[in-house]
């Protein structure tokens, strides 16, 4: 891997980590940052960055980057699926939209112009999951330290959130 590139992927942790560390900064910015800093520095076409709390099987976006609020509300992965392999931290690399049974809406996908996807899951805290999920308009195969990267900025993310959650619990009138 050339030394531009892993100067951009360490210039952007340093630049995420310095945005959760000021008190000051919004944790909607900080998880746009973060999905927009994983689509670019990955070659992606757009990513989203859900939650799943402890009790409910709704993977709510709390985040998204490059993508349409069509296909966002459009259920094209089957969610299902999804939950059971987020909760038992399988990684998940779809890499063939149309020979894929775990995608229940390829006419959606299409339209966005998608074709493969990266999904890592997270743990947030012993009640709630995230997954950092980045699409592509072609087939990936993601290297070693894209790979890498995307699991330092998944985890950024939940540190990110971890550290709102702890503010607003010290500053309940905010």
């Amino acid at each position: 891997m050339e030394a531009s590139v892993i100067d951009s992927f360490f210039f952007a942790l340093v630049r995420v980590i310095d945005a959760i560390y000021r008190d000051d900064e919004d944790l909607g910015d900080i998880l746009y940052f973060i999905v927009s800093l994983a689509t670019e520095l990955t070659g992606g076409k757009g990513a989203t960055l859900r939650v799943l709390e402890h009790g409910t099987f709704d993977l709510k976006v709390v985040s998204s980057y490059g993508l349409s609020k069509e296909y966002l509300g459009s259920g094209a992965i089957d969610y299902g699926k999804s939950i059971t392999e987020i909760q038992q931290g399988d990684i998940i690399i779809i890499n063939d939209f149309d020979n894929d049974p775990r995608i229940q809406n390829i006419d959606a996908a299409r339209r966005e112009g998608l074709q493969a996807v990266i999904g890592i899951p997270f743990t947030v805290n012993e009640t709630t999951y995230s997954i950092l999920r980045v699409y592509y308009g072609s087939k990936k195969i993601p290297t070693h330290e894209e790979m890498e990267l995307l699991h330092s900025l998944g985890r950024l993310s939940c540190l990110a959130i971890e550290r709102a959650a702890i503010n607003q619990m010290r500053s309940p009138g905010k």
